[in-house]
């Protein structure tokens, strides 16, 4: 395979205002962790936001929404543990911990599954391409129960778009069946860079460089992403790097 890809509203008297200051607390979290990428520290700031609900609060479905951004952070911290210098597979681990509990406390939660999926195929890049096959069963697994609760989520498509380009062809592979996944993501939300960059692997896989180039140059030149935080730290940079991968091809 070729690898899977404040001041905190508890402050205010929790007695006082409920489900409301919950359901604040939740949304700074959430704010917090997408603009990490104007301050990396911003990942371990959103996780101490979620544990505070946590702390604070006996609901199974803010628990699980809590537990599930846990888990998102900890991947994101995982994929950039040069940048937090903690250890990336000791956060993957934690990512998978947490969204396990998020998926016990709301099976409904296709976010749970999917950050689930997400953090054991992290972990299973580490290993080596056997244990990292024993692995995608349990992965598909959970994916497709994130799949399955909601078809819409963009995050889900992408996975599968770019799981498809990944897999060698004997294992399920293909490339038709990962832009057809593209495709969908776009159709739900143009703004969303990283199937772009999945589509530009495409063509690259398939010697189509033209193409590849003059995605790649959109994704550079992109303007009002609806995931800033990811086209920052993921896509632009995986841009660059394709793009210079075929500098020299035509």
């Amino acid at each position: 395979m070729r690898g899977f890809r404040l001041v905190p509203a508890l402050l205010i008297p929790f007695f006082v205002f409920g489900t409301a200051a919950q359901a604040a607390t939740l949304r700074q979290a959430r704010r917090v962790f997408y603009e990490y990428d104007r301050d990396i520290s911003n990942l371990q700031k959103a996780i101490d936001i979620y544990t505070l609900v946590i702390k604070e609060n006996n609901g199974p479905d803010v628990l699980s929404d809590a537990y599930t951004g846990i888990s998102m952070a900890y991947l994101t911290m995982g994929d950039f543990a040069g940048l937090t210098h903690t250890n990336a597979l000791k956060d993957y681990e934690a990512g998978r911990d947490a969204a396990l509990k998020a998926i016990r406390l709301n099976p409904d939660n296709s976010d749970g599954c999917f950050w689930y999926a997400g953090n054991i195929g992290r972990i299973a890049q580490r290993k080596d391409f056997i244990k990292a096959l024993l692995m995608l069963p349990e992965f598909l697994e959970y994916l497709n129960e994130a799949y399955r609760l909601n078809p819409h989520s963009l995050f889900v498509l992408e996975a599968y778009a770019e799981l498809y380009y990944q897999l060698p062809g004997a294992f399920g592979g293909s490339n038709e069946k990962s832009i057809g996944y593209i495709k969908k993501a776009l159709k739900i939300d143009p703004h969303y860079t990283m199937p772009l960059t999945t589509l530009a692997k495409v063509y690259i896989s398939e010697g189509r460089y033209g193409m590849a180039r003059k995605i790649l140059r959109e994704v550079l030149d992109f303007s009002g992403p609806s995931y800033r935080a990811g086209w920052v730290m993921y896509d632009k940079p995986l841009a660059h790097k394709l793009m210079d991968s075929i500098k020299d091809e035509k």
